[in-house]
């Protein structure tokens, strides 16, 4: 996924790359308006890149045409039902391909330990009822999931899915009933990892994001 620092400055590039780690890290409400002098005057780039910045964003349908500009796009419940049905089996996969790595020797003992802490951070953060924080931390350990499965095509396609969802992840983090349920399936799906069981990592992963599906509330 583009980073910031993959382009120059100031680029249309770069402004694609910081605006797809905002809505990764659910800093923008749906339904709410983005406007390329209000973008261009807190980024301190000119409109142009600002412009076709938004050009893709519109493509990879995280925002819509609004009046004056455009707003973020806000999931219908079937929308959601289709993304949360590809999460699955997505993540699913990750958690198996990051166990078959562990087994075969693969995983560094610092990536199991970044895992048990990136879990340790969402418990810590729900537990201070921080849904925002909440958020960027469960995105901070189902990405080292997604990356510790060693296959960049399958990081790519999550990414896009989690960008999707990350718009309304804050508000359903602050559900205390399915915040208080997610650290015991965030440590399922990392116990499999570092056990190297291929199937239990894959089964605990889908079952969790199952659940989230269950759990997932439509910004309204």
């Amino acid at each position: 996924m583009a980073t910031p620092s993959d382009s120059p400055p100031g680029s249309a590039h770069a402004v694609y790359a910081t605006l797809r780690n905002r809505f990764s890290n659910g800093e923008y409400a749906p339904g709410q308006r983005l406007t390329e002098a209000a973008l261009a005057a807190d980024l301190g780039v000119s409109r142009t890149p600002v412009r076709e910045a938004i050009g893709r964003l519109l493509t990879d349908g995280l925002v819509v045409p609004a009046a004056r500009g455009v707003a973020v796009a806000a999931l219908t419940p079937a929308e959601a039902e289709h993304l949360f049905t590809l999460r699955a089996d997505l993540e699913a996969l990750a958690a198996e391909l990051a166990a078959s790595r562990q087994a075969l020797g693969l995983l560094a003992p610092a990536e199991i330990t970044a895992l048990d802490l990136a879990v340790d951070r969402v418990e810590e953060a729900v537990n201070a009822h921080d849904p925002r924080t909440s958020a960027q931390a469960n995105l901070a350990l189902h990405r080292a999931i997604g990356a510790a499965a060693g296959n960049p095509f399958l990081q790519d396609a999550l990414h896009r899915v989690w960008d999707r969802i990350a718009v309304t992840t804050v508000a359903n983090l602050d559900d205390p009933h399915w915040a208080g349920a997610i650290t015991e399936q965030h440590r399922a799906i990392v116990a499999g990892i570092r056990a190297g069981d291929p199937e239990v990592a894959r089964k605990a992963a889908k079952t969790h994001i199952e659940a989230a599906g269950r759990a997932y509330r439509p910004a309204p």
